[in-house]
């Protein structure tokens, strides 16, 4: 996706977002328009720092796009604008324009201004004002643009059809439901990201430090790509790639095949034991966290003589259409049995006899039932998890570890949680405007309220969440980063869309 080049736009840069990367006959007129919006956007002359030239090519190129998949109907922005208004109850999301009708398959004025908005903030290191008058100008000149040539725009009936045989695929074989999702991970104009780039090196460098069982660069790519296209989220939505597949699928009517996406199933990278049942098809596998699942023999990359030489492996497992498969690699293990009492601790799952997971529920009992509590200080709160929540004082290490220092510290009892349900957080109480906080200073809270959506190492989204649905933190709703042309039930749409968009994977 390396679109912060500064030269002209080629048919390649458009063929990015095509399922493989498939060439059309399209492609020529999509880049020369691309090319004129980009004209467009140099005439306004307009100044956005030393991002200028990327914010403007990215923006051309993501709209090009746009404008061809909404003239084939290909089901991308539909499929996009149908989950917004489920989540969000907006068609598109921070801009809403009541007197205007709005259709999905025609260019909308909202669409064009999220999709420049989108693209600045890609192309930039700081979160783009949502009424920034500079990304108006370029959307409105876009829109006259995408308006104007929308009859003599040609249909890419190949890109919709294609589209349509990838998800009929994906909807009856593994391999190839792997294939549409890393198409929306990392191609589709709507959902690929520098985020998702990042956590894919992130997976590489975490294969180098593991480079004994992947020896090759190949398959470190390989695994970290498997890994990612199940394990994050991804987009402006902050969805899985299922949901956003599942919802092209029933965009084309694919109902079937939509609900076997959702039913997807997928287990992290743990140990197995595992025993080859007699007739040789099938392996019975035990994970270390006690479950138990059956894989056909053919879904293990090793050869029999490699298979019986083990007997347990590392993997990630995956169940599409009632069956496991292996998803990437698979690091085989010997004689697993001697090394089994030290994986099964080291397994997320485990608890040491005695030991029982500190619910949400459990937790509000301790509290009274307060689910958000407030401190003066470190000390207070300590004494109060020593006293109410039977914390002793080693159990505070991971304050230092983790640099958890600042003045007034909260902390939030995620209710529903069945476990890890408390949740501390550090810098943000004068910024919450509820009743029992004694500590709100409105004046801090215009300023930095907003800094707790993307900053979630400080505060959980659990957290947010719940100051939203109480209206602890009404100040954001005065912040440039949402749209202040909205209506009070518009912005509070606009903050849940933003807390996701901001957060993205670790939403």
């Amino acid at each position: 996706m390396n679109n912060r080049r500064t030269h002209r736009i080629v048919a390649m840069d458009i063929c990015q977002s095509h399922p493989n990367k498939k060439s059309y006959d399209t492609d020529a007129y999509y880049a020369k328009l691309a090319n004129q919006l980009l004209d467009d956007f140099k005439q306004l002359r307009l100044d956005f720092g030393k991002q200028t030239s990327a914010i403007m090519r990215y923006s051309a190129i993501l709209l090009a796009n746009y404008m061809e998949d909404i003239v084939a109907d290909s089901g991308q922005w539909r499929s996009f604008s149908s989950l917004s208004q489920q989540m969000f109850g907006q068609a598109v999301p921070m801009y809403h324009d009541i007197d205007t009708e709005y259709y999905p398959d025609e260019p909308s004025f909202e669409a064009v201004r999220f999709i420049v908005w989108h693209a600045a903030t890609e192309m930039d290191d700081i979160w783009w004002n949502a009424d920034d008058g500079s990304l108006r100008e370029m959307a409105r000149v876009a829109f006259d643009r995408l308006d104007k040539t929308f009859e003599q725009a040609p249909i890419n009936e190949e890109l919709s059809n294609d589209i349509s045989i990838m998800l009929r695929r994906a909807g009856e074989d593994f391999q190839k439901m792997r294939s549409a999702l890393i198409w929306i991970f990392m191609d589709c104009y709507l959902t690929r990201s520098y985020a998702a780039e990042k956590l894919i090196e992130k997976r590489i460098k975490e294969a180098d430090s593991m480079s004994n069982m992947m020896p090759e660069d190949s398959m470190k790519v390989y695994y970290a790509i498997m890994h990612s296209i199940f394990a994050y989220k991804v987009g402006p939505l902050a969805i899985e790639t299922k949901e956003y597949i599942a919802a092209l699928m029933r965009t084309k009517s694919m109902l079937r095949e939509a609900q076997a996406m959702m039913d997807i199933e997928v287990l992290p990278m743990s140990y197995y034991k595992y025993t080859v049942e007699d007739d040789g098809q099938w392996l019975q596998m035990l994970r270390t966290n006690g479950e138990k699942i059956r894989v056909a023999r053919d879904e293990m990359t090793l050869d029999d003589m490699e298979l019986r030489q083990h007997d347990g492996c590392c993997a990630i497992f995956v169940k599409y259409l009632g069956t496991w498969h292996l998803n990437g690699i698979i690091i085989p293990v010997k004689d697993i049995a001697s090394h089994w009492d030290d994986f099964v601790k080291d397994d997320p799952d485990y608890k040491a006899e005695g030991k029982r997971d500190v619910t949400g529920e459990m937790l509000l009992e301790r509290s009274g039932g307060k689910e958000i509590l407030y401190f003066y200080d470190l000390d207070e709160m300590k004494s109060y998890l020593m006293k109410n929540m039977g914390y002793r004082p080693e159990h505070f290490d991971f304050l230092k570890e983790q640099d958890l220092t600042g003045k007034h510290p909260l902390l939030f009892i995620d209710k529903n949680a069945k476990k890890y349900a408390l949740h501390f957080s550090f810098g943000f109480t004068p910024c919450i405007a509820d009743p029992s906080n004694p500590y709100y200073d409105v004046a801090v809270a215009r300023k930095e309220a907003i800094e707790m959506f993307w900053n979630d190492k400080s505060i959980s989204t659990e957290a947010i969440l719940y100051l939203l649905e109480h209206n602890y933190i009404p100040d954001i709703y005065n912040d440039p980063l949402l749209s202040q042309m909205s209506s009070p039930e518009e912005k509070q749409s606009d903050a849940r869309f933003l807390l996701r968009y901001m957060r993205r994977e670790n939403y």
